[in-house]
């Protein structure tokens, strides 16, 4: 098998495990959101933002530079295998001595309990990644799926049976725990990497010269995309950041699989043309994002109300206002997502860090500017804030790589009228209770045929020929592939 086809089964093993994470994950989600009560349930969501954030410190830099050396030194990975333990070591001491009294003094004592539990989570991603990364360049990537997923599985079967027999809160940080010893005890045994004495420690420098420009990178879009959440957990408590989390975890599995393939598959491409072409490629590639992407975030937006009160429970009313306002920035995800990525494919990464300098600023500045107002108003000012950091976006994209937002509003504005025009029915539909359904399970899908019906319906009534010709370039697609 060449390497571009072990590449690209591999591509396809890591999106595979990392759907069916999702699904798992958010079937979890979803059981825990039931049994937790929302003060409960917001606390482990602010928790678990807190690891992440402490995560970045492990597993960014050091695999990637593994991945990429043309050949694997097992002393070079031994090296990187004790910097990323001594690394994670340090990284879960700092949250016993800083994120532990931080949370007992501002949360509760239980937030610190928790927090302290979960430092170990950095320390098994440390034992893990150089593993991984031997795993990964040996294209091992279908067992390193069935260890990702079996991960997930486990964990997630420990904290519904753990949240059943009445653990509460401790429940999600026992599945968090397992499943990341279960990944890393499974990925030791499949990887033929052992660490060994380091007598050479020159490579030292390398390391950390390689990791400090993606560490960076990470924390900015770490937090460009959870300012709002961080306001609200500072400004407006445990309960009402729960009520942010679950309409926002909807939305983050429709992005992992939905925009993440399509954007490792769309700039293989972008990556590569010519620069006299780049601008019709990529409005084409935005164009054949929007005709699929734009029903869907729209369509959850439409039907929040009975979506959440199947998935989560009556209790979370006001995530399906918060998840129908969030929505109304599709139009803007569907525009720029590919913007910051592409310009590091094009050998611009000053430009992609001033993009999510651009959306960290704005993305905390008019969220905290509306928390006087409350939770919606915060909501509304982060929809806001995105459409203004879109067109300053464009406006930096626009000198490096001559894309404008002319372009990719031209190749979209169809899908995105079209898309309204069915959030506002099935919206008014759904909250009218016009169909005179009362049993919810019946109501959900007839709502969901509807928006089918008037999305697809004025795609072919009004933009057919636009829309068969994205149709066409699909099928074209498939067949260079076939070929």
């Amino acid at each position: 098998m060449s390497l571009k086809a072990k590449s690209l089964k591999g591509a396809f093993f890591n999106l595979s495990a990392n759907g069916a994470g999702q699904l798992v994950n958010f079937v979890v989600y979803a059981i825990m959101a039931r049994i937790l009560g929302v003060e409960e349930f917001g606390l482990v969501a602010i928790c678990l933002m807190v690891t992440d954030f402490c995560n970045l410190f492990v597993t960014v830099g050091v695999s990637q530079n593994l991945i990429q050396r043309k050949e694997w030194d097992n002393n070079f990975a031994s090296l990187s295998f004790w910097f990323l333990m001594g690394v994670s070591l340090v990284i879960a001491i700092l949250m016993f001595a800083v994120a532990v009294p931080v949370a007992w003094y501002t949360y509760s004592e239980l937030a610190a309990q928790l927090i302290a539990a979960l430092a170990i989570i950095p320390l098994a991603n440390g034992l893990r990644l150089v593993h991984k990364a031997k795993m990964e360049r040996d294209f091992a990537n279908k067992r390193l799926a069935a260890y990702d997923t079996a991960g997930v599985l486990v964990g997630g079967v420990v904290s519904v049976a753990t949240a059943l027999t009445g653990f509460g809160a401790w429940a999600i940080i026992f599945g968090k725990v397992v499943q990341a010893f279960v990944s890393t005890a499974l990925t030791w045994h499949g990887s033929d990497f052992r660490p060994g004495k380091v007598e050479d420690k020159s490579h030292l420098p390398e390391i950390i010269h390689f990791a400090k420009p993606l560490i960076a990178m990470s924390f900015m879009n770490f937090f460009s995309q959870r300012t709002s959440n961080i306001v609200i957990a500072a400004f407006l408590g445990a309960a009402t950041f729960a009520y942010t989390s679950v309409a926002r975890q909807g939305f983050s599995v429709l992005n992992n699989l939905t925009f993440q393939p399509l954007n490792r598959i769309a700039l293989a491409g972008l990556a590569r043309v010519e620069d006299d072409k780049l601008p019709a490629t990529f409005a084409r590639v935005v164009s054949m994002t929007a005709i699929f992407v734009t029903p869907v975030y729209f369509g959850v937006g439409a039907i929040a109300h009975p979506f959440i009160d199947v998935v989560f429970g009556d209790k979370w009313t006001d995530s399906a206002y918060l998840l129908s306002i969030l929505a109304l920035q599709t139009p803007c995800n569907v525009m720029a997502y590919y913007l910051p990525n592409l310009l590091i494919a094009r050998g611009l990464p000053a430009q992609a860090f001033k993009l999510n300098l651009i959306n960290l600023t704005f993305n905390f500045l008019f969220p905290l500017a509306a928390v006087p107002w409350g939770l919606y108003a915060v909501i509304t000012a982060l929809v806001i804030a995105n459409f203004v950091t879109l067109v300053l976006k464009f406006m930096l994209v626009k000198k490096s790589l001559n894309i404008t937002l002319t372009d990719a509003f031209r190749e979209t504005w169809m899908f995105t009228l079209t898309g309204t025009a069915m959030f506002c029915v099935v919206l008014y539909v759904e909250r009218n209770h016009l169909l005179g359904l009362d049993n919810v399970f019946l109501e959900l899908p007839a709502l969901v045929g509807l928006g089918a019906l008037i999305y697809c319906g004025s795609l072919l009534l009004f933009f057919r020929k636009k829309t068969l010709a994205i149709a066409k370039e699909f099928k074209s697609g498939k067949k260079k592939k076939k070929v």
